[in-house]
């Protein structure tokens, strides 16, 4: 028998590979949508409440949008939300900054 040998057969394995995706814990269509929703929650209350890092609100402020947040999502999940929403509003802060410098330099131009 080689490395790439096996003595089950072909419904025996595809069996057992059905078995595997679903133990392990990848969630389904319905727990994506609860965890998005309870993000967009989460992140919601965070803008209402000025906040922009994820975690630097203060105890209390969206604790409990934060409590279903982690309850809802995988922890790696979480944590990519976050870092994609930091570095989402640097991105627009940047591009605002930009179109003020491109606003100020045509404004310049237009007075010489």
């Amino acid at each position: 028998m080689g490395w790439f040998s096996s003595s089950e057969t072909s419904s025996s394995r595809s069996t057992a590979t059905a078995s595997a995706s679903t133990s392990s814990g990848a969630p389904d269509r319905s727990q994506r949508a609860e965890c998005w929703t309870s993000r967009d929650a989460y992140f919601g209350c965070l803008d209402k409440n000025s906040v922009q890092a994820p975690g630097q609100e203060g105890s209390g402020v969206c604790q409990s949008e934060n409590d279903e947040y982690k309850r809802k999502c995988a922890a790696s999940w979480v944590d990519y939300f976050n870092k994609r929403r930091v570095l989402a509003l640097r991105q627009d802060l940047m591009e605002r900054r930009a179109a003020e410098q491109v606003q100020e330099l045509a404004g310049g131009k237009a007075t010489r």
